[in-house]
């Protein structure tokens, strides 16, 4: 009797051993089939090998898109100059078509300062200004033009000068002879040309265009570009 208890002692110990290790033996192949793939498995792939959900993929977001073109349709006027003489502009505008085939020449009329006037006041009539004008030639200056035409008409002019600091120091020395002088701004009508053209791409391409421009013909002087002025009366030069 004794003898039987043993032997079933012994046997319920082997067999619970032998349990054991059958189920650490399934584990260590089930670890061994993972290393055979040669890589690590992702989340998403050891949830399919134990038949769970797997979770939806996260979109990475798009890169963000570097605008500098201008948007499909907008387009923008541009110019250089002012030319003084339309030789010079056509010469500009045969190198800028070489790059730009709707470039053209465009002139207008605009007033700009061409120094200033030195003045003897206005006389009443054409006898009393040709007396002013002995007057001041008896004083010892030489520089004297009797106006007879236009709204000017019976003013003196004592003379042009290029600023208004050399006009005030001529002012000074005349007064020192009694002679009272006015400071009066030239304004002068001027037809000036201009290279016009309207540009639908990229302002960093116009820009590498002019410096090229600039860096082909070193011996041409290519002026700055400006923006077209909005309303200002153009025509064809």
């Amino acid at each position: 009797m004794r003898f039987l208890f043993y032997f079933l002692l012994i046997a319920n110990v082997s067999f619970f051993f032998w349990s054991l290790g059958h189920r650490d033996t399934k584990r260590h192949v089930d670890v061994k089939s993972v290393e055979a793939s040669g890589r690590l498995l992702l989340r998403s792939e050891v949830a399919d090998t134990r038949g769970e959900i797997q979770s939806p993929p996260t979109e990475s977001p798009p890169p963000a898109r570097i605008e500098n073109e201008l948007a499909a349709g907008e387009a923008g006027c541009y110019r250089m100059g002012p030319f003084a003489e339309t030789a010079e502009a056509r010469r500009v505008l045969a190198l800028v078509k070489e790059w730009i085939d709707r470039a053209n020449l465009t002139s207008e009329s605009s007033e700009s300062l061409d120094g200033y006037w030195l003045l003897y006041p206005k006389a009443e009539n054409m006898d009393e200004a040709k007396g002013n004008r002995k007057m001041l030639m008896d004083k010892g200056i030489k520089d004297v033009w009797l106006i007879d035409k236009g709204e000017m008409a019976g003013t003196i002019s004592l003379g042009i000068f290029k600023t208004r600091e050399e006009a005030e120091t001529e002012v000074v020395r005349l007064s020192k002879l009694n002679v009272r002088a006015q400071i009066r701004p030239r304004i002068t009508q001027a037809e000036t040309v201009w290279i016009q053209f309207v540009w639908d791409k990229s302002p960093l391409e116009l820009d590498e265009i002019m410096i090229q421009l600039r860096g082909e013909n070193p011996e041409v002087s290519v002026p700055p570009l400006s923006p077209c002025p909005s309303a200002s009366p153009q025509r064809p030069a």
